[in-house]
């Protein structure tokens, strides 16, 4: 019997290892206290995740597919505050997505891509395979890839990339815990306001919705955790053209801070002003583009030369806003 078990075992861990060759599983940091009182892991997954059914979950736990670091754990697993648990992501059939990205440079440490809008950098909810990172993997052969900061599937533009774990902690620190690198974005926003001043800053405290958990809101009283500068470039047909610079690295800020300012961006199902969102429909799209990254003379390991550098994204901005008012 204990052969059988340890077959099992084997059988088990070797498929895991099959898996995470192909599709990277997803990981989910338990919060200090649990938000509902849940008492076990499974409770919080049902909770996190109401779009899965608790059989589906059952299933999943069952089988191993839901873990903490080298330990399986079960539905009757206690809930541990800040534990790391991982999970597969499994879904009967992913929407389409753009797979037009673009390596604009590269060295032994670091990778910058141009990601096309409709193209998550991440698995995440209906997908696992469409994504950025594993259209990498399957370009360059390097599971060992991971972003360094993140875009939402419906923006495009530049992301950095780290290709070696050995040196992900040194450049982590380009973007915390106050960031060595500026970013650039252009929207183009639709004003439902007055016009704004041509130069302005954004300060709000942004924190998750407490009833829809995708979401983030605005908090008023609260001190300020995001900020962004908006410079405004040009103004037609009650479309606005903008281009932000965040100072913090807060979810969803540029999209939540723009529509708290009454210039929802142009395409933004969630805190824009039409709400629909086809996810099988690649022809609409969040007008929001990371346009620019820049460092400037970042200390590289081993005593390497200093990184300075400058990337731009293939949208240029009068282009992006002509496009957005067809």
């Amino acid at each position: 019997m204990d052969d059988q078990n340890d077959r099992r075992h084997r059988k088990h861990r070797s498929r895991l290892e099959s898996e995470a060759r192909t599709v990277r599983p997803s990981t989910v940091k338990l919060p200090e206290r649990p938000p509902h009182g849940e008492a076990t892991i499974f409770e919080f997954f049902l909770e996190r995740f109401p779009r899965v059914s608790r059989t589906v979950w059952l299933e999943r736990f069952a089988t191993g597919k839901v873990w903490a670091t080298e330990t399986l754990i079960d539905d009757q697993t206690p809930y541990r505050p800040l534990l790391e648990v991982h999970y597969r992501r499994e879904v009967e059939r992913e929407p389409p997505v753009r797979e037009d990205f673009r390596i604009v440079w590269s060295d032994r440490d670091l990778m910058v891509v141009d990601k096309p809008p409709h193209l998550p950098v991440i698995p995440g909810g209906r997908w696992v395979r469409g994504c950025l990172l594993h259209l990498l993997l399957e370009a360059t052969g390097n599971d060992r890839i991971a972003p360094l900061h993140r875009l939402d599937r419906l923006t495009s533009g530049l992301v950095l990339l780290s290709l070696d774990p050995a040196t992900r902690p040194h450049f982590a620190r380009l973007f915390q815990p106050r960031p060595m690198v500026e970013k650039d974005y252009t929207a183009v926003c639709e004003l439902r306001r007055d016009p704004p001043p041509e130069r302005f800053t954004l300060a709000h405290h942004i924190a998750r919705s407490e009833t829809e958990y995708w979401r983030q809101v605005v908090r008023p009283g609260l001190p300020p955790n995001a900020k962004c500068e908006v410079e405004v470039v040009a103004l037609e047909n009650e479309l606005v053209l903008v281009r932000v610079r965040p100072l913090t690295g807060r979810k969803h800020q540029i999209r939540v801070q723009l529509a708290h300012a009454g210039l929802p961006i142009l395409g933004d199902p969630l805190y824009g002003t039409n709400p629909s969102h086809d996810p099988e429909d690649l022809s609409q799209r969040l007008w929001l583009d990371a346009h620019r990254l820049a460092v400037n003379d970042f200390p590289c390991p081993d005593g390497a030369e200093s990184l300075t550098a400058e990337w731009i994204s293939s949208r240029p901005s009068d282009e992006f806003f002509r496009r957005a008012a067809r």
